[in-house]
């Protein structure tokens, strides 16, 4: 059923009533004010509202057990040299190329904001990053987690950052885990 003449039909109707009173145009600007910051104004609580009604709860710890074990490994394999910050966002860290459009500049940026690294290895003096440090565990053979480790190796080799990737154990050696990070930070790639 087309609308457009019973549409048409009204416009009409209330065209010819405001014609012979005038005053009627502006009782109906004002009904129509009244509709439009009541349904606004609804719209706004709706908005405030939701996001105060948002309930949270204190995981009560920074690591799963598996992180804070490869962190006190890091710790005392590599403290004496360097800063350790732990699950910083990629944002923090990277930036997309200001070369980009604005669009595909704030496409980049929304692909890292949301994601962050397990640790990041930064000059004990000037708070330079030196690297990032991924602990893949078994969520890592999985798709989507694959894809996001490529995407996350192609950012970090775009932007000359070295990537170093550790398997999840139950207990980490300290020295081969000084071992790795001192051979990953010499390497020429």
């Amino acid at each position: 059923m087309d609308l457009s003449p019973n549409l048409t039909a009204i416009v009409n109707a209330i065209t010819d009533m405001v014609a012979r009173q005038p005053l009627l145009a502006d009782i109906w600007v004002f009904v129509f004010s009244l509709i439009l910051l009541a349904f606004l104004l609804k719209l706004a609580l709706k908005i405030v509202g939701g996001l105060t009604n948002f309930k949270y709860k204190s995981l009560g710890r920074l690591f799963s057990q598996a992180e804070r074990y490869f962190f006190l490994a890091l710790k005392q394999a590599l403290s004496d040299e360097y800063e350790i910050f732990a699950k910083v966002r990629i944002a923090d860290i990277l930036t997309p190329d200001h070369a980009l459009s604005r669009r595909n500049w704030n496409s980049a940026f929304y692909k890292i904001s949301s994601k962050h690294f397990d640790y990041v290895l930064c000059d004990k003096e000037t708070l330079v990053v030196i690297a990032v440090i991924e602990l893949d565990d078994s969520s890592h053979n999985l798709h989507k987690t694959r894809t996001r480790d490529i995407f996350v190796e192609k950012a970090c080799k775009t932007a000359g950052l070295k990537l170093i990737r550790f398997p999840c154990k139950a207990n980490y050696q300290v020295q081969a885990v000084r071992d790795k990070v001192t051979n990953n930070l010499n390497s020429a790639s």
